[in-house]
């Protein structure tokens, strides 16, 4: 409460006992979860495709943690960097630890410290970490644009949107770039073929998902049941 009433209202005053702390389980019943000290390195293969997962203004490290189980179960390395803007942070912001300084320092850890060989990078970024997906990297990242600006560089790249989503709604967004190509819901879903290099899917059906919608079930949840009181304030 005391980070949504700094970053929203500038309000210094709230107390820290106003927080509230959730318990997040894995999305996959086959996950396994490792818990260790700051001090010890987490098993990790020696290489492998990376992708950095980029969360949105208060979201936090877990948001797109479905997305990570999935993608860790097929191979890729995750990592899910904690960024000055969320709700969950251990650290203070400060003026000198911005996206770019954490993510860049993440990735020389990743290959010095955790002796880890890219073979390839991909980053998936949510509302506000789509500037994180954009300005990361060069063009040979992979991009992934969730509910937020779809990115403009050569590199492949999918937007994915919502006709649902009233916090970054598409007529905010405009038009898409000439590039890129339209996926049907339907089609994608049994479909075994690769995408084009510049792709966007829409979801435009009654139930299409809200701008927290798209988060993994836990986060999702949880931030409708801490959120929801506050919203009157």
């Amino acid at each position: 409460v005391a980070k949504i009433g700094d970053l929203l209202a500038g309000w210094d005053f709230i107390p820290s006992f106003a927080s509230r702390n959730f318990v997040l389980k894995p999305s996959l019943t086959s996950a396994k979860v490792y818990t260790a000290p700051r001090t010890n390195v987490m098993p990790l293969p020696s290489s492998g495709p990376v992708v950095v997962l980029a969360h949105g203004f208060l979201g936090s490290r877990f948001d797109l943690s479905h997305l990570a189980e999935e993608l860790a179960s097929q191979g890729f390395i995750v990592v899910s960097p904690e960024f000055p803007e969320s709700l969950a942070a251990s650290y203070p912001r400060t003026e000198d630890v911005d996206r770019a300084a954490i993510t860049n320092k993440l990735l020389d850890t990743l290959q010095n410290d955790w002796l880890v060989r890219p073979t390839s990078y991909g980053i998936v970024g949510h509302s506000l970490g789509t500037g994180t997906v954009i300005n990361t990297g060069d063009d040979s990242w992979t991009r992934v644009c969730i509910a937020g600006k779809p990115s403009e560089r050569a590199s492949p790249a999918l937007f994915i949107g919502s006709t649902n989503d009233g916090a970054v709604s598409l007529s905010r967004i405009g038009a898409l770039p000439s590039e890129y190509v339209m996926l049907d819901e339907g089609s994608i879903r049994t479909a075994n073929t690769p995408l084009p290099s510049k792709a966007a899917l829409i979801f435009d059906r009654p139930d299409a998902p809200n701008h927290i919608s798209f988060l993994a079930e836990g986060p999702n949840d949880a931030m409708v049941q801490f959120l929801s009181p506050l919203l009157p304030v």
